[in-house]
């Protein structure tokens, strides 16, 4: 099945309270790369989205959480959590409203097909009817695929969080 096939067979929408399940397992798998590779931050745990915090995300005006559905196998294929923020209006920096994405995720074995790339196209989309004057998410440095991914859309690197572990 080419991608035209693929995309035919996918919904995006946003997740509603019976989608709870099917979110956490793909921020499991996500979960897991970053507790496997940063076992210093991450504690390695069966339900890492709590549900009272998946509610909350639901019902936070400035919140959105996509889901994109395959609609023929009826099953979650990935996900995305973008937060609309205003910064602070301070002397030294110019106002703006920016949308971060706090989670994007594709299933491991639906990676490399599209998927990715059409759910960041329809945030694009969501950031622009909403007035957003950037889109902005954080990467681990280790993740060398999700950095990869990143730049074929088009981001670049905005500043870099260092560290020093004491």
């Amino acid at each position: 099945m080419g991608l035209r096939g693929i995309y035919m067979n996918l919904k995006i929408r946003e997740a509603l309270l019976y989608d709870y399940n099917d979110v956490n397992n793909l921020v499991a798998e996500v979960h897991k790369l970053h507790v496997k590779n940063r076992p210093d931050v991450y504690v390695d745990v069966d339900m890492p989205l709590a549900q009272e915090y998946f509610e909350e995300l639901l019902n936070d005006n400035d919140t959105k959480l996509f889901i994109v559905e395959d609609i023929q196998n009826k099953e979650l294929v990935a996900y995305s959590i973008v937060k609309i923020i205003t910064t602070r209006s301070i002397q030294i920096l110019i106002p703006s409203k920016f949308a971060y994405i706090e989670d994007i995720c594709v299933k491991f074995n639906n990676q490399k097909k599209g998927i990715g790339r059409l759910l960041f196209e329809h945030i694009v989309g969501y950031a622009k009817t909403e007035g957003i004057s950037s889109l902005q998410l954080v990467v681990w440095e280790f993740n060398k695929n999700a950095i990869e991914f990143y730049q074929s859309l088009g981001m670049k690197t905005r500043n870099r969080r260092m560290e020093l572990n004491l």
